[in-house]
């Protein structure tokens, strides 16, 4: 992964580049931010709170997404991008703060996520100017991005369940825009060698948090052979997991059609949710078994097999 040097360049369209594409440092640095609020997302789930780890989880990956899909298209690697990428970093290190008292931080969370879509939206605006190729992608992007961010500010306005549903409906508007926008990205398909591996990337950061939500549970607990089992357990779905993701992951199902390479995309929002539920419900099958256990993870393991089966299909 070379360096390049970090002068103030212009957005450019990364699509024409020629050699092999890989995650640049500052991508790997903006994916540990997530590391920590993953681990945030899982300890609401490991104290029963089951909404509010649904509910979150999204905007939490679609912020992560979105500056994926950004970068895939137009990262220069840049002093422009990273100050950019670092006020997300900001941003994003509150909103994983916030998760830890989502009812008393909801406000510092939303003002936090608003403040990584306006830098989402910045650049984008900064593609519209100067890269004439992708302009109507970016403004499709920024109109759709603003609408939610709108939405997302009102509801500081809003309290209790008001707040939450003001959300819901900005959440949709957010995940919808690139839906919208299909005829345009058409024109600048992603770059087939990055963006799986960054999406693969962020499997690992689960697999991850499985395996730390094992090893808590059995911290946790007196080492007894159904400790041992359970762990055991554990640990081989996580590698039977890893196995069938990585073995099964080509490249060029986001080029394949638009609707493939969506339904790949939009698959691993479930998929990682289910994992981080089985990783939090080993631990919780270790340290108190019971049917809270036993239904989070035979629901997480049903979710993946569907997602795993759905990738499968759309990347033949």
């Amino acid at each position: 992964m070379a360096i390049t040097h970090p002068g103030w360049q212009r957005p450019r369209l990364r699509l024409l580049d020629t050699g092999e594409r890989r995650a640049t440092w500052l991508e790997l640095l903006y994916d540990l931010v997530f590391v920590v609020a993953v681990a945030e997302l899982a300890g609401l789930l490991g104290e029963h709170d089951l909404t509010g780890f649904l509910g979150l989880f999204v905007p939490v990956w679609w912020a992560w997404a979105g500056y994926v899909f950004y970068a895939n298209r137009f990262d220069t690697d840049d002093l422009s991008h990273r100050l950019l990428v670092g006020a997300q970093l900001l941003a994003v290190v509150l909103m994983a703060a916030a998760l830890g008292d989502p009812v008393n931080r909801s406000a510092l969370f939303a003002a936090a996520y608003v403040a990584v879509r306006l830098l989402l939206i910045v650049a984008y605006l900064r593609v519209s100017r100067h890269v004439p190729q992708a302009r109507r992608l970016a403004l499709s992007y920024v109109t759709g991005f603003s609408a939610a961010a709108a939405i997302w500010l009102l509801s500081l306005a809003l309290t209790g369940p008001a707040r939450y549903a003001a959300w819901a409906v900005a959440m949709v508007v957010d995940l919808a825009t690139p839906l919208a926008s299909r005829r345009y990205q058409g024109e600048l398909p992603p770059q087939s060698e990055h963006l799986p591996e960054r999406f693969g990337l962020f499997v690992v950061i689960v697999l991850g948090e499985v395996v730390a939500a094992i090893v808590l549970g059995v911290k946790g607990h007196a080492l007894t052979p159904l400790t041992l089992l359970i762990a055991a357990a554990g640990v081989a779905v996580t590698v039977v997991v890893w196995s069938l993701y990585f073995d099964r992951l080509d490249g060029r199902v986001v080029l394949r059609t638009r609707a493939a390479g969506q339904i790949w995309v939009y698959s691993h929002l479930p998929l990682a949710m289910a994992l981080v539920a089985f990783g939090v419900g080993v631990e919780q099958l270790i340290l108190h078994p019971g049917g809270y256990a036993a239904a989070l993870i035979g629901a997480a393991l049903v979710v993946v097999a569907a997602t795993l089966a759905a990738q499968r299909k759309v990347s033949r």
